[in-house]
């Protein structure tokens, strides 16, 4: 992909329109995606004050279930900080990327493209998989343009039959669970969205759970 200038992409900044998980889930993914990312050396924002108000942001969602005009509040004031500091990245990684693609997918934040066409979804893909919790599989994966909801399917007779897994809000990190240790599981992922609906999905991986 890399730069082309003929082809404009830009990072989704309407983060207020993001549900209270769906703000945290980006974040986990911004985190993840920018650290120690050579394509943004120079980040306007620690990330581990990001970390922090994301966790401060998961501490309000959790006291707010409690109901009251206070504990709501305090949400969302928290889900405005957390909102702000990945504003700040959002706009810095546009300025920096402009049109390399490559590098705004891996800034872990959703791309879309500004064209007006809508077509069918590139396939995403598997980077890597995770195997290190007992009865768990985390799936690192590259998300595409216009993908904003994310689904795994796996198999465990080679492709035969599949089962396929709840949505995702990205493709960076992705938990499969439960899974049975010792069981060795194909696994795909896709993009949902586009003039599909759905993307094709990427070329399976094979892991076996712990």
């Amino acid at each position: 992909m890399a730069n082309n200038p003929d082809k404009k992409f830009r990072l989704v900044t309407s983060l207020d329109k993001y549900t209270d998980n769906g703000v945290v889930s980006l974040s986990l993914d911004v985190e993840d995606g920018l650290l120690n990312n050579p394509a943004f050396p120079n980040l306007p924002v620690k990330l581990t004050d990001v970390a922090t108000a994301r966790l401060a942001q998961t501490a309000a969602m959790t006291d707010a279930r409690k109901l009251g005009t206070d504990r709501t509040r305090a949400k969302n004031l928290a889900k405005q900080a957390l909102v702000d500091l990945l504003l700040k990245l959002a706009f810095y990684c546009q300025g920096e990327a402009i049109h390399d693609l490559d590098a705004l997918l891996s800034s872990g934040f959703d791309v879309v493209s500004v064209n007006r066409t809508s077509g069918p979804l590139d396939p995403p893909s598997i980077l890597q998989i995770f195997n290190e919790v007992s009865g768990q599989l985390t799936v690192r994966g590259q998300g595409v343009v216009n993908g904003r909801m994310y689904k795994a399917r796996t198999s465990t007779d080679g492709g035969k039959t599949w089962t396929e897994w709840p949505q995702a809000n990205g493709a960076r990190v992705m938990v499969l669970a439960p899974t049975n240790p010792g069981t060795v599981y194909l696994v795909a992922i896709c993009a949902l969205g586009g003039s599909t609906s759905q993307s094709a999905w990427s070329n399976p991986v094979a892991i076996m759970s712990t």
